[in-house]
C-alpha cells in the first residue's frame, strides 16, 4: 500500500505532467516515471488525478476566488498542480481533515516549488477552506 503522502506527491507530478507536457490522462494514470514495488496500490493518487480532472472547472473557480489581482494562468504550474490537488481534496473528500490536506500541500510546496510558495499555497487553501465552511 502506498502512503497517502507519496500518493499526493505522485498526483501532483501527474497533474503537472498533464499541464505542461500535454500527456494523455491514460498515460499519466500509469505513473510511468515511478518505479513502484509490486505490492503498491496506486488507487489513491489515481483517484486524486481523476477527481481533479473531472472537477477542474469547479476546482479552478475556487482557486480563482482566492487570487487577488492575479490570474490563475499566471501561477507557476507546480503551484497550480498542488493547489488543484488540495482544493479537490478540501471540496470533494470530506473524510480527510482539512488541516491534513492543507499541511500536506504546504509540505509539497516546500519540497517541489520556490522558497516562498508554501506561504502562498497555505493562504489560498485556507481561504478555500473558510469559503467551503461558509456553505
Amino acid at each position: 500500500m502506498i502512503s497517502r503522502r507519496k500518493g499526493r506527491r505522485l498526483a501532483v507530478q501527474a497533474l503537472y505532467s498533464r499541464d505542461v507536457g500535454n500527456i494523455p490522462v491514460n498515460t499519466i494514470l500509469t505513473f510511468p516515471w515511478y518505479d513502484r514495488a509490486d505490492d503498491e496500490d496506486l488507487s489513491f493518487p489515481r483517484l486524486l488525478v481523476q477527481g481533479v480532472i473531472q472537477e477542474q472547472t469547479a476546482v479552478d473557480a475556487l482557486i480563482s476566488e482566492q487570487l487577488e489581482h492575479w490570474d490563475i494562468d499566471r501561477l507557476a504550474r507546480v503551484d497550480l498542480a498542488i493547489l488543484r490537488m488540495g482544493v479537490y481534496a478540501l471540496r470533494f473528500q470530506p473524510d480527510i481533515p482539512s488541516q491534513v490536506t492543507i499541511d500536506e500541500a504546504v509540505e509539497l510546496a516546500k519540497e517541489l516549488s520556490t522558497d516562498e510558495a508554501f506561504r502562498f499555497v497555505n493562504g489560498v487553501l485556507d481561504g478555500v477552506r473558510k469559503r467551503l465552511q461558509e456553505e
